[in-house]
């Protein structure tokens, strides 16, 4: 009897396990968390929810970037934000600035688009591809974000197919 195939549930990320921070948290705040996270688990990304408690967008690594990056002509540019070692270039305020925006402020919004816990990982993947993102959310019969989906996370399932291929 053959195996039950494998489905996105199986690959996925449950939410209750992704580290999840209010909008009105600071950018600070989620640094600090990723850069936990990043240490813990490998995880790059921080979900973001909106005031009712559902995924307003996520926080990833280069959106930190990002954001400093725009922020950063408001507090003396990336010269004067960064510069720890010369007196008189540093501007505190600047990086205080920087570290009390609100996340709102930083994330990018949830793609209307996702997968279904029982869906198959190619669909995943071929979303993940066509849509150039790298977070899918993962939803039940509901219609309620259960989970989230990575490349990363479908590489299990890379490595089976070539596996599971017939010798050429």
């Amino acid at each position: 009897m053959a195996d039950k195939p494998k489905t996105v549930k199986d690959y996925m990320i449950p939410l209750a396990d992704y580290p999840t921070l209010p909008g009105n948290a600071t950018l600070e705040q989620a640094v600090n968390m990723m850069y936990r996270m990043s240490r813990e688990k490998g995880y790059r990304w921080i979900v973001v929810l909106d005031q009712n408690n559902k995924i307003a967008g996520f926080l990833t690594l280069r959106g930190v970037f990002e954001a400093i990056n725009n922020l950063a002509p408001k507090a003396g540019g990336w010269l004067g934000v960064f510069t720890f070692n010369r007196p008189g270039m540093f501007y505190w305020e600047g990086v205080q600035m920087i570290k009390d925006t609100p996340l709102k402020k930083c994330i990018k919004p949830v793609v209307q688009v996702s997968v279904a816990e029982d869906d198959y990982p190619s669909k995943a993947a071929e979303i993940i591809l066509n849509r150039r993102i790298t977070i899918v959310p993962v939803v039940n019969e509901q219609g309620e974000v259960v989970g989230i989906v990575r490349p990363v996370d479908l590489l299990p399932f890379i490595k089976q197919l070539f596996d599971n291929a017939p010798p050429s």
